[in-house]
């Protein structure tokens, strides 16, 4: 996965997990659960874990401020 991602422009993709890398273009929103474990909404309507380890970064490349609690 880290090789893919070195391929990928990171201006578009991001990872969010060890085994998810997702187009920023496609991310609605992101989300805290009631399980304090966070989640990616993407624009078809998937949702994606994201591992805390990765929240920062994507939180950094959208320009959030905030978390929504679902």
């Amino acid at each position: 996965m880290a090789d893919l991602e070195q391929e990928l422009d990171p201006t578009v993709f991001c990872r969010i997990h060890r085994s998810t890398i997702v187009n920023l273009a496609r991310v609605q929103r992101m989300e805290i659960g009631v399980d304090g474990e966070y989640d990616v909404l993407l624009d078809r309507g998937t949702t994606l874990r994201m591992s805390r380890r990765y929240s920062k970064e994507l939180q950094s490349r959208l320009g959030v401020r905030e978390w929504h609690s679902s």
